[in-house]
């Protein structure tokens, strides 16, 4: 089912990020930790923005029209990944939908524009222009580039050029964990570092990790994996606060 954005609330979460780079655009937006594997990857604002805007002329490239109906299975195979976060603002600049599923729940390809996949199953979604994801801290290639894909890294070749599309439908999200955009109205935003330990809920991912700190102005700290322990320890290290 899609859960429609509320125009309103949408149109300022984009906004949100167009201020952010012009006004302390240089300041963290999002850090992300991946413990069990000792990566750590910050973007400001306007590094967050820059991503997002190569990644939606991305789209354009691959002949993917406005409005598209995109399936983010990053947010859920890689969940709190900033890619995943990434795409699902590119995917809303153009104005599009965010389909939020396991890449075993894409049966109805008829549906999609394009399928953005991580690096568990990097092969196309039939029917549909695929972006493979490496994840990357950095957003490097695959050693080998799978076949039938787009290498998520021919992003570093897109222009810088920052467009988004007139806000004249609702974005949204759509996912089958029971979730409504109606939701959003009760967010409250985020004006200081908040910790988020990133689980299996794209949704609160989503967010936590994003919207909120948009709209309030702070900033993420998404950590996935690891122990307790060492979620104290980059607490204490980022001066973050939990939700």
């Amino acid at each position: 089912m899609i859960r429609p954005l509320n125009p309103r609330l949408g149109l300022g979460v984009l906004e949100a990020l167009e201020e952010r780079v012009l006004h302390g655009g240089s300041a963290p937006l999002l850090t992300w930790y991946d413990l069990d594997h000792g990566q750590r990857t910050e973007l400001s604002g306007r590094t967050f923005a820059n991503w997002v805007d190569k990644s939606a002329n991305l789209l354009v490239s691959m002949d993917v029209d406005e409005f598209p109906r995109v399936a983010n299975t990053v947010l859920i195979t890689n969940p709190g990944h900033w890619v995943g976060l990434v795409w699902t603002m590119a995917t809303w600049q153009l104005g599009g939908c965010v389909v939020a599923m396991p890449r075993e729940g894409l049966a109805s390809t008829d549906l999609l524009d394009a399928a953005v996949v991580g690096p568990e199953d990097p092969h196309p979604v039939p029917g549909v222009e695929t972006v493979a994801c490496s994840l990357h801290p950095l957003g490097g290639p695959f050693d080998r580039k799978p076949l039938g894909v787009t290498d998520y890294a021919e992003v570093l070749s897109q222009p810088d050029v920052h467009w988004r599309v007139p806000a004249t439908r609702p974005v949204c999200f759509e996912t089958d964990l029971g979730h409504s955009w109606d939701d959003l109205a009760q967010v409250e935003p985020s004006d200081d570092r908040r910790l988020l330990r990133a689980g299996l809920d794209p949704w609160r991912t989503v967010v936590e990790g994003l919207v909120a700190p948009l709209l309030g102005q702070g900033s993420a700290v998404v950590t996935v994996g690891g122990t307790d322990e060492q979620v104290e320890r980059i607490a204490g290290q980022e001066r973050t606060t939990r939700p």
